[in-house]
């Protein structure tokens, strides 16, 4: 399974590890953006991601099982 976080503004793909829980990820990203804090996420590589999702115009979680 691929997962992958699209955000726009800015614009831009990120990989995400296999083990990702699609719908936690949403819910997370949702409370974080409300109370302006950040979120780290892993990488399909293994790196650290931080996001902070109250600067991001809008996202969307994409997932191609296999």
């Amino acid at each position: 399974m691929s997962i992958e976080l699209i955000t726009w503004e800015p614009q831009r793909k990120r990989p995400l590890a296999d083990d990702t829980d699609p719908q936690a990820l949403h819910d997370e990203l949702a409370l974080r953006a409300r109370n302006g804090e950040t979120v780290d996420v892993t990488g399909v590589k293994g790196e650290r991601i931080t996001l902070n999702p109250a600067r991001l115009q809008a996202w969307t979680i994409e997932t191609d099982r296999k």
